[in-house]
């Protein structure tokens, strides 16, 4: 009888233990599908926050880069005007175009547009009655002779470029793509030996005054790097004209945002 008994409280023990360890083993299979899914939930939640967040970072790059490059758009779409061949844009973005074609001559051994001829010769006269001597550099330049100065502006970068994109990026800053360059035009000139401290002589400070009086403008100025992708050049000046000229002295304005400005103007 008392074996009976023993065996009957072992059964019992048996069926409670079974029962507890059942139990035990649900609740935590339940915890862990419970986690499991709460994991998943914040995973989704962090993965539409950061979706959110790239699509607002995105949205906030694309409206800053249209706010930069609102004056290189306007410039993009001017119809230039063969009649004014004086403001033809030739520069980043703004290839040579078809219509335009130099009248070349030359000037103290350099290669110029007809225009620039007589403006330069007074320019520089009434510059040496006050004690300032002027020279042409350089002037008009074939594509053939802007690609040998570009490739070499490219090896100079090469140098200390990671990569050779990289170099050419950079020269680009620096140095016209053939095609590209404004040189072709004759209406540009490099005065004075091409120096970056041309800025400090007292030849600067006069062409600052007076240049637009003869329908120069100083081309690539430190301020408006961003507006011609050129950096700052002392000793660059373009021909324009003086009316064009002495309007982009009093606005502070470079070519690009004269010619976007005109064009804005006459639609």
């Amino acid at each position: 009888m008392k074996k009976i008994f023993l065996h009957a409280v072992a059964y019992v023990l048996l069926i409670v233990g079974g029962i507890f360890v059942c139990t035990f083993l649900l609740s935590t299979a339940y915890d862990a599908g419970v986690r499991s899914a709460q994991l998943a939930a914040l995973s989704s939640t962090a993965a539409q926050k950061t979706s959110v967040s790239q699509a607002a970072s995105q949205t906030d790059a694309t409206s800053g880069a249209d706010s930069s490059t609102q004056i290189s758009s306007a410039v993009a779409t001017v119809t230039q005007n063969p009649q004014n061949r004086c403001l033809v844009l030739v520069g980043p973005g703004n290839p040579f175009p078809s219509w335009y074609q130099p009248e070349l001559t030359e000037i103290f051994g350099i290669k110029v547009d007809k225009a620039v001829v007589q403006p330069f010769t007074e320019m520089r006269t009434d510059a040496s009655k006050d004690g300032i001597a002027l020279w042409i550099s350089s002037g008009y330049r074939s594509d053939s002779e802007q690609s040998t100065l570009f490739q070499r502006e490219v090896e100079q970068y090469a140098k200390t470029s990671p990569t050779y994109s990289e170099a050419v990026a950079a020269a680009e800053h620096s140095v016209a793509k053939p095609g590209f360059s404004e040189h072709a035009t004759g209406l540009a000139i490099d005065l004075n030996g091409v120096e970056d401290d041309f800025d400090r002589t007292p030849a600067f400070r006069w062409l600052q005054k007076h240049a637009h009086e003869y329908g120069f403008i100083l081309r690539y100025p430190k301020d408006k790097e961003n507006v011609t992708n050129i950096k700052y050049e002392p000793w660059h000046y373009r021909y324009v004209g003086t009316e064009a000229a002495a309007a982009m002295k009093k606005s502070g304005q470079c070519l690009e945002e004269y010619i976007a400005g005109k064009t804005s103007t006459s639609r």
